[in-house]
């Protein structure tokens, strides 16, 4: 029986990024002959994952830049390109990669090839998920009816309960996965402002099916065989939905509507999953043909039956686990380190002024410290006289090319006011008491403050003191990696004494093509007092004027809050487009922003306490403090993100200027603004 043709074929280069429209596809018994060869893996889990758990995937494409081998698992070594929403490119082999990766995502991860089928550590889970967590990644509410998971074989729950994907791919169950054009028009019969566009589902291929087939058509081929030109296929069962289709995605806007009206009205199943039973080859135009079914109604009626009886076990192992859950729920203990530190020594330190130090830090753990995007920041765990840690975030300021050292250049701190001899805790410490081949805490480097240096616009840097410091490292990896991209800094202090890394700025100024540099100090320099420095403030508006740049900048802003704001506003009362301003500051933000509208639960799964939220209340790091509930913290304005965990549901809203952790199922204590009831991993 004819039931269509093949209007649409799709590869994916990189697990759950956007992929590649072919004319044709090789396919082998496990898939698409070059289908999915790289992945995202989490640095911290070690796990691989895909746009369940950080949605960001969903914003980007990735495309071979050479044709891969027609052969599953020879395309691994096959460079890819992946775009990103703001147009950078960026390819595999680029020493970047994995930075750049995760300074967009906001999570520490690596860009990585398919491993090979026998390393089945490279993809096992951290921890199998909770039934809460799994409805929550389906996008369901409480109320909702489980998860139907009684089509799957007994053999591959198991394997889904100890591995993000089959070992040997990267495939989240079967090899294929297809939609019909007649399901497709079926949703948008239920929800017609949604756009069911195929390319949300990210199909092996797309059946344009018949006229007269209408409906969900493809639930009704369960166990039979397609054969598409000299390929032949086997349809496993419906595929389960998750909200992932509802997310943005390039030229998809997010439309939770959507996996919502799939769950209503199509029992949480739009499409099918199939796999090849032989090698062969499809392309578009081919005919689709169903061929009969080749077991009796008497097999069809004992795989029913089974299938309720594995619906029956799965719930009775469902409530299981949430009781075991909750009965080993415990909350973590005060002080606790948060995950993605690494313990590293001191190895140098050098006074660069009569308050500024630099400090290199080493691994001490022999784990390799990460590669980091130039601007970007680390946090450092720094223990107390009582055995406490606080956690204070501290820019990079050596190049980024430099893989085995990290730098960072702190200002000592000192009190105002009736505090003027007091000494900042975190700067006194490293200051007066961190000596050469001490150890500590630091997490990997974050922040999206930064650029590569083959980015390919020029850069406006405005910096206020200590604010300089991420402008060194982008300036050390520039005169590395691309000395000639054109900069123009300027550098705002209050008098000449203040004026730390003069020498290294004017040697970094002479390694590039197209630099610039004007050093404004506000206090105590007349004209001609200094050839190299110019008194008073910045002029914003001459500065601008003075940039001879045939290329529009971007713009990056570093200092004290209200410097950077101030900055920041002024580029924008200059015409400068918003998109095109980075802004940093160190401390507080000036003005916090709104803490939540409304009344909200707020339940702490693992201490068993539900408290209510309300309107003007300081954050959910204070709600659990006042609780009793142990919460690692830092700078408690989203900086240092030392207060990171799982939400199991709800939904949350930031401030301006908060960089949220990825993924749907974490947030910020410290930041997170309740948009709903909220079941939080405490």
């Amino acid at each position: 029986m004819q039931v269509g043709r093949i209007s649409e074929i799709w590869r994916y280069p990189v697990k759950s990024l956007g992929g590649e429209r072919v004319a044709e596809a090789r396919l082998e018994p496990r898939g698409i002959a070059d289908d999915r060869c790289w992945a995202v893996r989490d640095d911290i889990s070690g796990e691989i994952v895909g746009g369940k758990k950080i949605p960001g995937l969903m914003m980007l494409s990735a495309r071979y830049v050479n044709a891969p081998p027609e052969r599953f698992g020879v395309a691994v070594g096959t460079p890819v390109a992946i775009d990103f929403p703001d147009g950078r490119s960026l390819r595999s082999d680029d020493p970047y990669a994995s930075a750049l990766l995760s300074m967009h995502l906001g999570r520490r991860v690596s860009l990585i090839e398919r491993p090979p089928p026998g390393q089945k550590a490279a993809y096992r889970l951290a921890r199998s998920m909770s039934p809460a967590e799994v409805r929550y990644a389906l996008g369901m509410r409480a109320e909702d009816p489980d998860p139907d998971f009684s089509s799957f074989s007994l053999g591959m729950l198991a394997t889904l309960s100890r591995y993000a994907t089959p070992p040997g791919a990267l495939y989240d169950v079967y090899p294929l996965h297809f939609l019909t054009s007649a399901a497709l028009n079926t949703m948008r019969g239920h929800y017609p402002q949604g756009d069911f566009c195929a390319r949300r589902y990210r199909p092996s291929f797309v059946i344009d099916t018949d006229p007269e087939l209408q409906g969900l058509v493809e639930n009704e081929w369960r166990g039979r065989d397609l054969r598409i030109g000299d390929a032949l296929i086997h349809c496993n069962h419906p595929t389960i939905r998750c909200s992932m289709p509802g997310a943005a995605q390039p030229g998809l806007p997010r439309d939770p509507g959507i996996p919502l009206a799939v769950m209503r009205h199509a029992g949480q199943h739009l499409g099918a999953y199939a796999t090849p039973r032989h090698q062969g080859l499809i392309r578009e135009g081919d005919m689709v043909e169903l061929l009969p079914p080749s077991r009796g109604s008497l097999h069809v009626w004992f795989g029913q039956l089974g299938r309720r009886s594995k619906a029956r076990l799965i719930g009775l192992s469902n409530r299981l686990s949430g009781l075991q859950d909750k009965a080993s729920a415990r909350a973590p203990a005060a002080g606790t380190l948060p995950p993605g530190f690494q313990r590293c020594t001191l190895v140098r330190r050098e006074a660069e002024s009569a308050d500024v130090t630099s400090f290199w830090f080493a691994a001490g753990s022999g784990k390799p410290l990460p590669a980091f995007v130039p601007g970007q920041h680390v946090v450092l765990a720094l223990p107390q006289p009582d055995g406490t840690l606080i956690y204070r975030p501290y820019s990079l300021s050596g190049p980024g090319s430099q893989r085995g050292l990290y730098r960072i250049s702190v200002k000592r701190e000192l009190g105002r006011g009736d505090d003027a001899a007091t000494v900042g805790v975190a700067s006194g410490h490293l200051h007066d008491r961190l000596a050469v081949g001490d150890s500590l805490q630091l997490k990997a480097p974050a922040g999206h403050f930064a650029t590569a240096p083959q980015d390919p616009w020029p850069l406006v840097l405005i910096s206020g003191g200590i604010g300089i410091t991420p402008f060194l490292s982008i300036l050390h990896s520039l005169a590395e990696e691309n000395p000639q991209r054109p900069v123009r800094l300027f550098h705002c202090i209050r008098s000449a004494r203040d004026f730390a890394f003069r020498e290294e700025l004017q040697d970094l100024v002479g390694r590039l093509a197209d630099c610039r540099l004007r050093v404004q100090v506000s206090q105590g320099l007349e004209e001609g007092g200094d050839s190299g420095l110019h008194p008073g403030r910045l002029d914003l508006t001459q500065a601008l004027a003075s940039l001879e740049l045939t290329a529009q900048p971007r713009y990056m802003v570093c200092g004290k809050p209200g410097f950077s704001q101030a900055m920041q506003q002024a580029l924008l009362d200059q015409g400068v487009a918003a998109e095109h301003v980075q802004q940093e500051f160190f401390g507080a933000p000036m003005t916090a922003g709104d803490t939540g509208h409304g009344r909200h639960a707020i339940r702490f799964r693992r201490s068993g306490r539900e408290v209510q939220w309300e309107s003007g209340q300081d954050s959910l790091l204070a709600l659990a403090e006042a609780q009793g509930i142990g919460v690692s913290s830092g700078c408690r304005f989203g900086a240092c993100q030392a207060c990171e965990a799982g939400l199991i549901s709800g939904e949350v809203g930031y401030p301006q200027g908060v960089e949220p952790p990825a993924g749907k199922n974490r947030l910020l204590l410290c930041s997170a603004q309740p948009e709903s009831d909220l079941e939080i991993d405490l």
